[in-house]
């Protein structure tokens, strides 16, 4: 019973004994003008290799300076394999070096990026800058807007919370008054129907050609 089990443990101490670690690669992504690209996704994007379908669509993103931090699941036999990282559309060929750095438990591998013509600019970046310029114009708009309102003498009432109030003709006797009071002056003076009164103010403050006329019913 003692001899197969030696067997069995020197056969194990005969296969060699694979050891993950972890594999870090790091650096920063630039434009061709030497600008940070920050936050831009970067992806793994890679096919037809072990090491490729291990870390095949992981991803991060650069942070406000355009570093970036990606930990592989890599092993010493893919040593010299190939990825792809993609960012902005564009894709760096990244080749695994197992002696680049070694530390507690941890390799390291500087891979720096730089992006070809303008499709550097992070979409990120670019979004804040529309918008900070949609918001500058409307702001602009209202300031010039009410600019020229302060100008006016109503404008200034209406700034300090006095509202012009509107002054109308009586269309039966031409006495002049606050609009709001023309419906009153004509149930109460001239004794008209209230109903009947309503539609001789809307016929008379209606600008031509705009909103109801009490005539279209009667049609």
């Amino acid at each position: 019973m003692r001899a197969p089990l030696i067997l069995i443990g020197l056969v194990l101490l005969l296969v060699p004994v694979v050891t993950a670690e972890d594999y870090t690669v790091y650096g920063t992504v630039t434009t061709s003008r030497n600008t940070a690209v920050a936050y831009e996704p970067l992806q793994i994007q890679c096919v037809g290799s072990d090491v490729c379908e291990r870390n095949d669509g992981l991803e991060t993103m650069t942070d406000f300076a355009g570093s970036y931090r990606l930990t592989l699941d890599v092993e010493e036999s893919d040593a010299d394999s190939k990825l792809y990282i993609t960012v902005s559309g564009q894709a760096s060929i990244f080749t695994i070096d197992w002696n680049s750095s070694e530390g507690q438990g941890e390799r390291q591998q500087r891979h720096d990026i730089t992006l070809l013509g303008d499709e550097g600019t992070s979409s990120v970046i670019g979004g804040f800058a529309c918008g900070g310029c949609f918001l500058f114009f409307v702001s602009m708009f209202v300031i010039l807007r009410t600019f020229r309102r302060l100008l006016t003498k109503d404008g200034r009432n209406e700034f300090v919370g006095r509202r012009h109030m509107p002054i109308t003709d009586c269309p039966i006797c031409d006495q002049t008054m606050p609009r709001h009071l023309l419906v009153r002056h004509l149930i109460v003076d001239h004794e008209i129907d209230s109903f009947e009164a309503g539609d001789i103010v809307a016929k008379h403050i209606r600008p031509p050609g705009l909103g109801w006329d009490p005539d279209d019913e009667e049609s």
